[in-house]
């Protein structure tokens, strides 16, 4: 049976208790990797719709191929279900046990016993990462920080950041901002028979790390007019949060994924160090 090393076992755990803590986590991993397969379904199915359309270029052999590839997702969903299924009795328990309230009405958070259950099943597949934070995962303050410090900020002749009053209050909010992430998502205040307390510290370089990361590319944009010149448009800025405006009631979206997916990857080191 796969053991992960962690650093927060209780004292006294046994080997039974063990068990059914990996069990948890294999539970829970099930579940990333159903909605993963669901994700991986929806798109080919769009696909194959698309390749079934008489104006579609895709051939015969190819359409062929997509959906023995969307039979073999299908099949693979149905197995982690099963598997799903098999271990949620021994998961509810582990889960119940370790967010049950002691006499003063104090006790470890149901998301966060989650939380730390998927990203511990994130170990060997780096897929699932973004699926890891329960519930889905927000933060516009941290977002509004690393915006600050990283896209409208100036650069000095050297291509240094210019460290301005709000570039300066931008590190500071983010610093905080992330503290508190980590303290009320990631760490378990209280004792279980499964667990010793477990509270995750971000170290500077934790905090460096996540702001090199933030940007994680560009790309170019042109234009060309209707005699056929071409035109330098805009640089477009791939970073950890995405914006997208809604068309219909002109309201921007954010999407976090990547944001979580890189803190989640960042705290995993943390339950093992």
């Amino acid at each position: 049976m796969t053991t992960l090393a962690i650093n927060f076992w209780a004292e006294n755990i046994t080997e039974e208790q063990r068990s059914d803590f990996m069990t948890a986590i294999s539970h829970e991993t099930a579940l990333m990797n159903i909605q993963e397969l669901d994700r991986q379904i929806s798109s080919l199915e769009k696909k194959i719709e698309k390749g079934e359309e008489a104006e579609s270029t895709t051939t015969p052999e190819e359409l062929e191929a997509l959906k023995v590839q969307l039979q073999s997702l299908k099949d693979e969903k149905t197995a982690q279900e099963e598997s799903a299924t098999e271990t949620e009795e021994v998961y509810t328990l582990v889960v119940d046990t370790m967010s049950q309230k002691n006499a003063d009405h104090f006790g470890n958070d149901k998301d966060v016993v989650r939380t730390v259950l998927r990203v511990l099943g994130t170990w060997d597949n780096s897929k699932l990462v973004k699926y890891a934070i329960i519930p889905a995962f927000k933060s516009p303050e941290l977002y509004e920080a690393l915006e600050t410090i990283h896209v409208t900020s100036k650069a000095g002749e050297d291509g240094n950041l210019v460290m301005s009053k709000e570039v300066k209050q931008a590190y500071k909010s983010a610093s905080q901002e992330l503290e508190r992430i980590i303290k009320v998502t990631f760490s378990l205040p209280f004792e279980t028979p499964y667990t010793s307390k477990t509270r995750v510290k971000m170290t500077a370089e934790d905090k460096k790390l996540l702001n090199d990361c933030y940007i994680k590319g560009f790309k170019n944009k042109f234009s060309q007019d209707d005699s056929g010149k071409v035109s330098f448009s805009s640089r477009q800025l791939t970073k950890l949060v995405k914006e997208k405006k809604d068309k219909k009631t002109g309201e921007m979206k954010y999407d976090y994924s990547g944001l979580a997916t890189t803190i989640s990857n960042i705290v995993i080191k943390h339950y093992f160090a």
